[in-house]
C-alpha cells in the first residue's frame, strides 16, 4: 500500500463516528387506532381497538402494520342477552393463556350498566398460518343497571408469579375491579367468585373519571395503569379532550395499589404518567405488554398540530424501571430503539413558554426543543438500553448564536458539562450540527437528564441517539429487537431458523480486529450471517455451524470461528440472521478476537496482553510487546505510568506516560510512522520517527489511547 492511501483510510476514522447507520430523520407512522391492545408472538406483533369488530392488524417491526380485516362480521348473538341495545364491540385484550390467544371483549350500552365481557380465542394469529381461525365462547362475566354498582367493561388479564389468571375492568366512574380467571375454560374461577376493587377515584372534581385498566407484573410487583378524565373528543371538540394516563404499584395482584406518593389507588391516589404535551392530546386507554426483553406500553392520542387531523393514531412506549421498580414512560416507538427524540420527555419548565416544543421541517419528526434556557428546567428522557456498556451520545442541535452554549448532561446520576459550538443557524439541524458525548450505560433503565447554561449562551435540542461502541464483543442477550428470537429462563439468547436480531448503532471503527468468531451452546447445523443494516442486508460475515469449525469447547460453550469481517468503519446496523438452523441456536457472544497486540491505554499504568487482546494485570513498569503481539521482556522501570503498544514490525517498542506526554520508544532506531488512536477508531495524532528511538505526544486529551506503529512509507 502507498503512503498516501494508508494515510488517507487512517484519516478517514477521524470522521468515521458521524457516518449514520440509518436514515435519522424520524418520522411518526399515524396508526389509526382507538383504546389498543397489543401482543407479541414469534413473527411480530397482532394489533386490536376498539369500534371496528376485533379489526386484526399485524406487524413484524411494531412500525408498518399490515390490515386483516375484522375477525367477527358482527356483535354476536349472546351478547344481547346482557346488552339489549349495544351498538358494537369495545375495548379489546388480547392475551396468550392456556396455549391459544385470546381476545376479551365488551359490550355495553352507553351511560348504563347493562354490559359484558366475552371472549374468542385462535391457536395462530397470524392470518393465513396453520391452527388460525377464531373461536367465539361467549359470555364470561356481566353487570346489570340498578343491581351493580360497578361497570364490565375494558378488560385486562394478567398472570401472576403462581401462574394463575386475572381480568381487571371498570368504568368511568365506577372504579376498577379485578375477577379471578380459570386457565383452562377462560371463565370466572370458581375458587375465588370475590369482585376485588383495586382503584376508585371519588372526588368531585374529578368525577370519578377513571377507566381502561391495564395489569403488569415486573420483579415481582404489580402494576396497574388507567386512563383519567375526559376521553375522546375529537375533531373539531379536540380542545375538550383531558384524557392522562396514571399509575401505581402492589405488592399482591389483588391490591392495595398505591402511587409514587404512597396514596392508595382505591380511594383516589395515581401517579401521573403522561398528559397533554405539545400536539399530543390525550394520551391514554392503553394497555402494558411483554415484549422479548422489554415491558411496552401502546396507546391512543390525538394528533393537534397544524397539519395534524385532530383524530385518533397510537403509539407505543417502552416503560422504564428505576433501580427501586417504578415506572417511567420512555419514548414512542418511530422505528429505532437507541434514539431519544426530545420532545417526547419529560419537561420540567421554570418558566412559562421555556422548553418550547417547536416544529422544522430539517428537525427529526418535525420537532425539536427551543427556549431551552432557564436554570430550574429540565428534560429527562428515560431509555431502556440492551446492552451494557459504553456508548456515545450523538447529541444533535442548533446554535445560532455567536459563542458556544453549554448543557449540563447527567446520565444515572454522573454529570458533565458539554460545549456547543455555533451551528450557524437557529431551528435547524443538518447532519454536521452534532457532538458526541461519551457515556457508561447499564442494561436496563436509564436516565439521562438535560439542564441549560447557566452563561446565558442558548442552544436548541432535537435527538439524541446512542451509539454503542464496541471493541471486542458484542454479547447476544444485548439484541434491540429481532424475529423468532427470545431469552431464555438463565437469560441466553435463542434464535431460530428464519429468526434475526438487531443491534442498532454499532461503532465499527473500535472494533479491533476483522477476525469474528460466535460463542454458541450447540452446534445445530446451518448458517450464521452478520448482515449489514437489514435483515436480508450485505453480509458482512458468515459462520457454519458445523463440527468442523469447532475451535474449543468451555463449560457447554463452543466457539465457532466466521469469515472475516468486511466494510469495518462508520456506525452500522448488526442484523444477525439464522438459516438452515435445526432446533433453536443458542448464542453467547460475538467476538471480535485481537490478533494485533493492541492495548487501550488508560492514564493509569497500562499492564501486557494476552494473546487474545484483553488486558490483564501487571505491575507498574516499562513493558515491550513483540511483533507476535505477546509480552516480551520487562525492562526496568522508567516510570510510574507505564503502556504498551504492538508493532506490527520485527522491532520491540514501549510506551511511558511522564506528566502528561506519551513516549514511544524503538529499542532498535528506525523509520517509523505511530499513530494515536482513541477507543472509537478516531485518528487524533500521528509522529514519526526518522532514524530516532523516541516519538513524543504532548497535549492528548485526558482518555483512553490506542497505539499502533507501522514502518515509514516513501
Amino acid at each position: 500500500m502507498s503512503y498516501w492511501s494508508l494515510y488517507s483510510a487512517l484519516s478517514v476514522c477521524a470522521f468515521a463516528a458521524q457516518a449514520f447507520a440509518a436514515d435519522w430523520h424520524a418520522k411518526d407512522n399515524l396508526q389509526p387506532g382507538h383504546d389498543p391492545s397489543m401482543i407479541r408472538f414469534e413473527d411480530g406483533y397482532a394489533l386490536m381497538s376498539t369500534n371496528n369488530n376485533l379489526q386484526l392488524w399485524t406487524s413484524e417491526d411494531a412500525y408498518s402494520w399490515h390490515d386483516h380485516k375484522s375477525t367477527v362480521s358482527g356483535v354476536p348473538q349472546w351478547a344481547y342477552t346482557y346488552s339489549p341495545n349495544t351498538e358494537g364491540i369495545w375495548a379489546p385484550d388480547i392475551f396468550y393463556m392456556n396455549g391459544e390467544y385470546r381476545v376479551y371483549y365488551c359490550v355495553s350500552e352507553f351511560g348504563n350498566r347493562n354490559s359484558a365481557i366475552g371472549y374468542q380465542s385462535t391457536t395462530s394469529i397470524m392470518p393465513g398460518a396453520t391452527g388460525y381461525g377464531w373461536k367465539d365462547h361467549g359470555h364470561v362475566f356481566h353487570t346489570k343497571q340498578g343491581t351493580d354498582s360497578y361497570n364490565a367493561i375494558d378488560a385486562d388479564v394478567v398472570k401472576d408469579t403462581e401462574d394463575n389468571y386475572w381480568m381487571a375492568f371498570g368504568s368511568f366512574g365506577l372504579g376498577i375491579q379485578l375477577i379471578k380467571l380459570d386457565a383452562t375454560t377462560g371463565l370466572q374461577a370458581s375458587d375465588d367468585k370475590t369482585v376485588y376493587n383495586i382503584a376508585r377515584r371519588t372526588s368531585k372534581e374529578s368525577g370519578g373519571a377513571e377507566e381502561g385498566p391495564s395489569l403488569i407484573e415486573h420483579n415481582g410487583q404489580y402494576f396497574l395503569f388507567t386512563a383519567w378524565d375526559i376521553c375522546c373528543q375529537q375533531g373539531p371538540n379536540i380542545e375538550k379532550t383531558t384524557y392522562k394516563t396514571a399509575y401505581g404499584r402492589a405488592d399482591n395482584v389483588t391490591g392495595p395499589y398505591k402511587d409514587r406518593a404512597g396514596y392508595s389507588m382505591a380511594s383516589g391516589g395515581g401517579t401521573i404518567l403522561m398528559e397533554r404535551y405539545g400536539r399530543y392530546v390525550g394520551p391514554g386507554g392503553g394497555e402494558a405488554f411483554q415484549d422479548l426483553n422489554r415491558v411496552r406500553f401502546v396507546h391512543h392520542y390525538y394528533d393537534n398540530s397544524e397539519l395534524g387531523d385532530k383524530y385518533n393514531h397510537i403509539h407505543i412506549r417502552d416503560v422504564v424501571f428505576t433501580d427501586d421498580n417504578w415506572v417511567e414512560m420512555g419514548q414512542p416507538f418511530l422505528g429505532r430503539y437507541l434514539s431519544a427524540e426530545v420532545e417526547h420527555g419529560a419537561l420540567t419548565r421554570a418558566v412559562s413558554g421555556d422548553l418550547k416544543i417547536s416544529y422544522s421541517e430539517t428537525a427529526s419528526n418535525g420537532e425539536y426543543l427551543a427556549y431551552v434556557n432557564t436554570a430550574g428546567s429540565k428534560i429527562r428522557l428515560p431509555m431502556n438500553i440492551m446492552q451494557a456498556g459504553d456508548y456515545l451520545l450523538r447529541y444533535r442541535y442548533a446554535n445560532g448564536g455567536d459563542a458556544a452554549a453549554t448543557h449540563k448532561v447527567t446520565v444515572n446520576g454522573k454529570s458533565q458539562t458539554v460545549t456547543l459550538p455555533p451551528t450557524g443557524d437557529w431551528g435547524t439541524f443538518p447532519e454536521k450540527s452534532i457532538v458526541m458525548v461519551p457515556a457508561t450505560l447499564k442494561r436496563g433503565g436509564n436516565f439521562i437528564e438535560i439542564e441549560p447554561s447557566p452563561n446565558g449562551n442558548f442552544a436548541e435540542l432535537d435527538r439524541i441517539d446512542f451509539l454503542r461502541i464496541i471493541r471486542d464483543t458484542i454479547p447476544a442477550n444485548g439484541f434491540d429487537n429481532g424475529i423468532r428470537v427470545r431469552l431464555t429462563a438463565d437469560d441466553e439468547f435463542a434464535i431460530k431458523n428464519g429468526g434475526y436480531a438487531i443491534f442498532e448503532n454499532v461503532v465499527t471503527d473500535s472494533i479491533r480486529s476483522a477476525e469474528v468468531a460466535i460463542e454458541v451452546k450447540s452446534l445445530t447445523g446451518g448458517k450464521l450471517s452478520i448482515r449489514d443494516g437489514k435483515k436480508d442486508g450485505t453480509v458482512l460475515s458468515e459462520c457454519e455451524l458445523v463440527a468442523a469449525n469447532e475451535k474449543f469447547t468451555s463449560k457447554g460453550w463452543t466457539t465457532v470461528n466466521c469469515s472475516e469481517l468486511k466494510s469495518l468503519g462508520g456506525i452500522k446496523d448488526f442484523y444477525l440472521t439464522a438459516s438452515g438452523v435445526s432446533g433453536e441456536a443458542i448464542i453467547r457472544n460475538i467476538v471480535f478476537a485481537s490478533s494485533s497486540g493492541e492495548i487501550v491505554c488508560n492514564q493509569a499504568p497500562c499492564g501486557p496482553i494476552s494473546s487474545s487482546g484483553k488486558v490483564i494485570e501487571s505491575s507498574p513498569s516499562s513493558a515491550a510487546v513483540s511483533s507476535s503481539g505477546s509480552a516480551g521482556k520487562t525492562d526496568s522501570a522508567s516510570s510510574d505510568k507505564t503502556a504498551i503498544t504492538a508493532a506490527p514490525l520485527n522491532v520491540h517498542s514501549s510506551i511511558s506516560l511522564n506528566n502528561g506526554v506519551y513516549t514511544v520508544h524503538f529499542d532498535k532506531p528506525g523509520n517509523y510512522e505511530v499513530f494515536a488512536f482513541n477507543t472509537i477508531g478516531q485518528l487524533m495524532a500521528r509522529r514519526s520517527a526518522n532514524g530516532t528511538a523516541d516519538v513524543q505526544f504532548s497535549n492528548l486529551p485526558k482518555g483512553k489511547y490506542i497505539f499502533r506503529v507501522i514502518g515509514a512509507l516513501r
